[in-house]
C-alpha cells in the first residue's frame, strides 16, 4: 500500500532517482514542521513542564499535519510558507482569542478543532483562492520555468498529509489465544 496519495504517483519515481535532492526535502520538511513545533511551544507551552509538550507532541503533530490532508483531498497545492503561515495565523487568533490554558491536557484537541471549524467556515475563500487563475497561470509558468520546485511544493503538501495519515493509523493489538489449560504443540 502507497503511503503517499495518487496525486504524487507520477512523480515518486523522480523523487527516488535523485537521492541528494530527496534528502534536501526531507531536511525541508524536517525543518518546517520542526519550526510550526517550536511556534506551539513557545507560543503556548512556554509556562508549562516540558513533559507537558512531549505528551502531547504526538497530538500537536496530528493537528498541524490536518490542513494538509484537507488541502490534498481538493488537490490544492501551496508553498511550505503559505502553509505555515495559514498555521501561524491560525495560532494567533487561538492565542488572541481563545483561551489554551483553559483547556490544558485537552489543548491539542482544541487547536484541532479550532482548525477543523477555520476550514469548515473559510475553506471555501481558501479554495478559491488557491484554485484562482492566477495561481493556476502562476503554476503553469513556474511548471515552464520553475517545474523542480513546484514538484516539491506538491510534494511536501504530500509528505505532511501522509505524516497525518501514520499518526491517525489504529493501531491493532496482537490477537491474545485462549488458555485452556491444554499446551500447544506449536
Amino acid at each position: 500500500m502507497n503511503p503517499l496519495p495518487s496525486r504524487s504517483a507520477g512523480s515518486n519515481d523522480e523523487h527516488q532517482t535523485e537521492p541528494s535532492n530527496h534528502a534536501t526535502r526531507q531536511a525541508n520538511l524536517d525543518q518546517t514542521v520542526h519550526q510550526l513545533l517550536e511556534a506551539l511551544r513557545l507560543r503556548f507551552y512556554a509556562a508549562q513542564p516540558p513533559t507537558d509538550f512531549h505528551r502531547d507532541r504526538r497530538m500537536l503533530l496530528y493537528a498541524l499535519t490536518w490542513p494538509a490532508v484537507w488541502l490534498d483531498r481538493r488537490a490544492l497545492t501551496c508553498s511550505p510558507a503559505r502553509y505555515q503561515s495559514l498555521l501561524a495565523d491560525r495560532l494567533e487568533a487561538i492565542a488572541l482569542h481563545g483561551d489554551p490554558a483553559r483547556y490544558g491536557q485537552y489543548f491539542p484537541a482544541y487547536l484541532l478543532k479550532c482548525l477543523q471549524d477555520w476550514f469548515q467556515h473559510h475553506g471555501d475563500e481558501l479554495y478559491t483562492e488557491l484554485k484562482h487563475v492566477r495561481n493556476a497561470l502562476d503554476q503553469v509558468l513556474a511548471s515552464a520555468r520553475f517545474a523542480a520546485a513546484v514538484r516539491h511544493e506538491a510534494y511536501t503538501l504530500d509528505l505532511l498529509a501522509s505524516a497525518h495519515q501514520l499518526l491517525h493509523a489504529k493501531r491493532t493489538r496482537p490477537a491474545t489465544p485462549d488458555d485452556d489449560g491444554q499446551l500447544s504443540l506449536f
